[in-house]
């Protein structure tokens, strides 16, 4: 099941039409994003992460399962999986009792599926995990003997021994080692030793430097922790300097051929991935593909 919410972590909603033939079906964050999936021409299955009642005729409408973990919020006639909250403490139905007295509300039809979310890799944590799911499996089934289950996501490969599925929900893993981002030079500069960079003047050039002003700031993903960073030009790796701004950054330059027009690159599938980038930053991967949000020319290849 393809996790393409948020706009394919930011890399374009109409990466779900390009792999639809190889997936079971979708997963997004809302009955919107759903509805916005249906009209591009999706005809696979869809499960929408978020449900609230005034939804439901949306849902019935566009052929669209809901995730439940509140009675309040279930109305007959849509298919639903049940969200079970397996420590998390963010959705889900939290115990046993909860589930049996959401289960005993519903019509046996609208009883599709049984999922959760496996949010520490932590070996104890995760069996634990796994046992309270397992739980709520076995309830479930004395409803609906035929209700699909999942609960692995993109590190699926690490428990996939500990309990089978009938679905794994990839995520990040699907866009982190193919996706590329490059931007290009728009101006050069000479500085001297002594002249200051960017706001607040927070870097002042030690020496003469050759500076490039590129396309690309906070808006579009280049987020200011990518000061001190990287970027690749050829085969040289310019350093980020000053504070990144809203439109545009500025990288060094000095000792290379780089002109005006010159194409760098942010992210690649190598030492700039997404992973490595994210390790370097402190951040998480999640915050830095999704933070992809701004003025890009999107190119899909193969």
């Amino acid at each position: 099941m393809a996790v393409v919410k948020a706009n394919c972590y930011s890399n374009g909603i109409h990466i779900a039409l390009l792999i639809e033939d190889y997936v079971c079906g979708f997963a997004v964050a809302n009955v919107f994003e759903g509805i916005r999936l249906r009209k591009l021409g999706i005809t696979k299955q869809i499960l929408s992460l978020s449900f609230s009642r005034e939804q439901s005729y949306l849902c019935i409408k566009y052929d669209i399962m809901a995730s439940l973990s509140c009675p309040l919020n279930y109305v007959e006639g849509v298919k639903y999986h049940i969200a079970i909250d397996s420590g998390m403490n963010r959705g889900g139905v939290k115990g046993k009792n909860e589930l049996w007295e959401l289960l005993k509300i519903m019509a046996v039809h609208d009883i599709y599926g049984v999922y959760s979310h496996i949010y520490s890799a932590n070996e104890i944590l995760t069996n634990s995990q796994i046992d309270r799911y397992e739980q709520a499996v076995r309830i479930a089934e004395k409803f609906n003997s035929q209700i699909v289950t999942h609960i692995f996501a993109t590190n699926y490969k690490f428990f996939a021994d500990k309990f089978a599925t009938d679905f794994v929900r990839l995520g990040i893993g699907m866009y982190e080692n193919a996706v590329a981002v490059t931007s290009n030079i728009m101006q050069i500069k000479n500085l001297r030793a002594g002249e200051s960079v960017g706001y607040d003047g927070e870097f002042i050039a030690d020496k003469s430097m050759k500076i490039a002003l590129c396309d690309g700031g906070y808006y579009d993903g280049v987020i200011r922790r990518f000061k001190g960073e990287n970027i690749a030009f050829n085969t040289d790796f310019c350093k980020v300097i000053g504070k990144i701004s809203m439109d545009t950054h500025i990288i060094d330059v000095s000792d290379t051929n780089a002109k005006v027009g010159s194409i760098t690159i942010i992210y690649d599938t190598d030492k700039l991935s997404f992973a490595n980038r994210a390790e370097a930053m402190k951040i998480s991967e999640y915050e830095l593909m999704t933070s992809l949000k701004g003025r890009f020319e999107y190119v899909y290849l193969n």
